[in-house]
């Protein structure tokens, strides 16, 4: 079973619907904010997912997965480490644990699928 290509459709489609729609929440109500730049990156992180599995882009699985891994868990580190880290709800304690599960997962599906790590210019 190809682990990072089941962690990007979870993971992708979470960030696109989820946190899509917490983000056209948080803009129609509070207007572009930091926190929204954080949401807005998820977002865009969704839309990168759709674009692999659309396009079938095999050798991007492990890549998405991997930058999702290392990413979020430079955030879970921050959220652990400085609770409430300039007031953003990124920091706060469950997003601090939401981040956490979003990085070990991501790292370890990249881990334990095999295949090398291609980059979006790399020939499938």
């Amino acid at each position: 079973m190809n682990l990072a290509k089941f962690y990007t459709w979870v993971v992708g489609g979470l960030f696109l619907v989820a946190v899509g729609y917490t983000l056209a929440v948080e803009l129609a109500t509070e207007g572009v904010t930091l926190e929204a730049s954080h949401k807005a990156i998820h977002v865009a992180l969704g839309v990168w997912a759709v674009f692999i599995v659309v396009q079938k882009r095999e050798s991007q699985y492990r890549l998405f997965a991997l930058t999702n891994g290392v990413l979020w868990g430079a955030v879970a580190i921050v959220g652990w480490t400085m609770p409430d880290y300039l007031g953003l709800a990124a920091f706060n304690r469950l997003d601090t644990i939401l981040h956490t599960i979003v990085a070990v997962t991501g790292l370890l599906s990249a881990l334990l699928t095999r295949g090398p790590v291609r980059g979006p210019l790399t020939a499938s």
